[in-house]
């Protein structure tokens, strides 16, 4: 692949204005986009899917094709925002002390190609990146979140004359199934030259290169093109490592971040706990941004969000509100974890098309978890029982295919389209006369200075009231509901809150006098005898 192919995608330097003292005069940083706010970073993070009610009656053939786009979903809850901002800082805080306008810049490189000569090196240039630690349950959505936050970012920039520097400012490696520190070398010369176009590969990794050697290139060439952070996927592969492979790729990681000042991101498994707190600790230490421990979703706000978003993905005929007792079911049979839980929803309307239900019910939310999500059963129920010391028995489960489920059942489906295309054709056309009608009367109501929301609610009302009925009769229905709602406001604005008898009676109680003697007194009981006082 030759360069000017590979540096098509990158993006030429646009420097902007630093608001951080740190940061101020550092191109590599400069380079960067803007420091996002929690506001910015959710809808930057947030991607939902293409959806157009009309394929709700499509045939049923076509609408399996349709469910798979709930994979795409994501919409990010507090924990991805916490992500979003601990990367950020990461990443900027790793750029600190590898200014390029700096003499150090230079010395550091000096520091790498004595290093391959082989010569001894004192390296006295203080590093100041650090490290992040991610752990958390298996399809609990920690590889698509940082891959969400890594898409806010380039990966490569062009710094033209005088810096002439090709930075590269994050690369994702997944950690060697073998654990082996000389594959994941292989791995990181393989990528760079994806990137840039370079022959890395080609020069040092092949294998007759010596562990010692690759490492050190590795590292000369994170120096050269200002790599910004290295984030290490499926971290748990360590686990299953021969000899001392495990201590080899952790020393390795501690010597990126601590004399290179290459940040290092690790993400894993609940597995590799042990690993990440303990043979990592050092490149840990004095760490700013902290480890992440990510456990199934609280069935709270951030979980309704989710699920009310994600709700609006249906392609049944009869679409389904959302009712709490069906949240409640999704949450029962996922235990809060955000992959189980789409797939779930996902193959909920598969079966509910194959079956002809055409909607989702609790029964059928339990009934596709038994039959169809039987691998990961005995991981939800040790979360449902509060057996976490379990979970480590379920943690490497592969996650389900929802395009493969829906492939093996689809043939069971294909007559029964045939046989309701007519019915979807009369709903089709049924649809696009409801959505004109609606568009007519509330214009006709906004011309009359209804507000848009109001004459919609009125509208939408008066067409559920008088079904067939015409564009006249609809209107003149949806007006007399406009004073309906008025005339309702201004009964509950006139109406007293309280007589005063009520009042009187109620302050008396607090006295402790009955509803007599506190009329009494009010003079709107008068005694009999008073009548005939002289």
């Amino acid at each position: 692949m030759s360069e000017e192919h590979c540096l098509i995608n990158a993006e030429v330097a646009n420097y902007k204005q630093q608001q951080v003292v740190d940061f101020k005069g550092n191109p590599l940083i400069e380079a960067l986009p803007e420091i996002l706010s929690p506001e910015e970073a959710f809808d930057a993070l947030s991607y939902y899917p293409d959806f157009d009610e009309k394929e709700r009656f499509l045939p049923t053939h076509i609408r399996y094709h349709a469910i798979p786009r709930l994979n795409r979903f994501f919409q990010p809850v507090m924990q991805h925002l916490d992500m979003e901002q601990r990367f950020s800082r990461l990443l900027r805080h790793g750029y600190i002390s590898r200014n390029p306008l700096t003499p150090n810049f230079t010395k550091s490189l000096g520091i790498g190609h004595q290093q391959l000569l082989g010569l001894e090196t004192k390296n006295d240039i203080r590093s100041t990146a650090s490290s992040i630690t991610l752990m958390g349950f298996s399809g609990i959505g920690k590889t698509t979140a940082i891959e969400r936050v890594l898409s806010l970012y380039p990966q490569m920039i062009i710094h033209k004359h005088p810096l002439n520097i090709t930075q590269v400012v994050w690369l994702k490696l997944n950690c060697p199934h073998d654990g082996s520190l000389k594959s994941l070398c292989m791995d990181f010369f393989l990528k760079m030259d994806q990137l840039l176009g370079s022959n890395y590969y080609e020069r040092f990794g092949s294998r007759r290169h010596s562990i010692s050697s690759m490492v050190t290139r590795m590292g000369q060439i994170a120096r050269l093109h200002c790599v910004g952070a290295l984030v290490i996927d499926e971290i748990q592969h360590l686990l299953a490592t021969r000899d001392n492979n495990s201590e080899k790729m952790m020393n390795f990681f501690v010597t990126l971040v601590n004399e290179i000042g290459v940040p290092v991101m690790m993400i894993g498994t609940m597995r590799a706990k042990s690993v990440l707190q303990q043979d990592f600790r050092q490149a840990r230490r004095g760490s700013g941004q902290g480890d992440m421990v990510w456990q199934q979703m609280e069935k709270d706000d951030d979980w309704d969000l989710l699920i009310e978003s994600i709700w609006e993905y249906q392609w049944l005929q009869n679409k389904v509100e959302l009712t709490e007792e069906l949240n409640q079911a999704i949450y029962d049979e996922s235990q809060g974890i955000v992959d189980i839980a789409v797939k779930l929803f996902a193959l909920s309307q598969g079966r509910a098309i194959e079956t002809g239900l055409e909607t989702i019910t609790p029964l059928l939310i339990s009934k596709v978890a038994k039959d169809d999500l039987k691998l990961v059963q005995p991981m939800l129920k040790a979360l449902k029982d509060g057996r976490l010391s379990e979970l480590e028995k379920y943690e490497d489960i592969m996650p389900m295919d929802i395009a493969d489920y829906l492939k093996h059942h689809e043939s069971k489906i294909d007559l029964r389209a045939s046989i309701q295309k007519k019915k979807e054709q009369i709903a089709e056309k049924r649809k696009e006369q409801k959505t004109s009608l609606i568009e007519k009367v509330m214009m006709t109501l906004v011309n009359l200075s209804v507000k848009p929301s109001l004459a919609e609610q009125c509208t939408v009302k008066a067409i559920n009231e008088l079904p067939g009925s015409s564009e006249a009769e609809i209107t003149g229905r949806a007006l007399r509901i406009l004073t309906e709602k008025k005339e309702k406001r201004k009964a509950k604005r006139d109406t007293p809150k309280k007589n005063e008898l009520h009042l009187i009676i109620e302050k008396g109680k607090k006295n402790q006098k009955s509803a007599y003697e506190s009329l009494k007194e009010a003079g709107f009981i008068k005694s009999p005898l008073d009548d005939f006082a002289i």
